[in-house]
């Protein structure tokens, strides 16, 4: 049952910080600035895409049982937000933003920058996820 609750509060987690990236890139997207339609794409990508992938990243915590270990678990859910986010934002900037007639790789190094961040703020969370399930599973050998 701790276990449950564990993956459920760190789902939830998961989504709140999903919720607020969100929240902000909208709200970044209202303010105007001289360069608007390039600001757009980068407020998008630094905020509104991750979000969206913190918010899918809650099931991983609620599917923790399908993991043999603790590392492949961390590594899966990396692995999973790298793939998946570098994929959501390859697709936004070429084909939702700019359309495939206006090709723009260089596009694809800030993507992979943006991932980068996102994938060492999911470690952090994998990890601390990983600290208090073996904590608990721990405390409930020791009864």
């Amino acid at each position: 049952m701790k276990d449950r609750i564990i993956n459920i509060v760190f789902a939830a987690m998961s989504v709140v910080f999903g919720i607020v990236l969100i929240l902000v890139g909208v709200h970044e997207l209202g303010v105007d600035t001289d360069v608007a339609a390039d600001e757009d794409v980068i407020d998008t990508m630094i905020f509104i895409v991750p979000g969206i992938l913190l918010i899918a990243d809650a099931a991983v915590y609620m599917l923790r049982s399908r993991f043999r270990s603790n590392a492949t678990f961390i590594l899966g859910n990396i692995g999973l937000v790298s793939l998946a986010g570098f994929l959501m934002e390859c697709i936004y900037f070429q084909f939702i933003h700019y359309g495939i007639s206006r090709p723009q790789l260089m596009m694809m190094v800030p993507a992979i920058l943006i991932i980068l961040v996102l994938d060492i703020l999911v470690l952090v969370m994998s990890g601390l996820y990983t600290c208090v399930y073996t904590a608990a599973s721990q405390a409930k050998k020791g009864r």
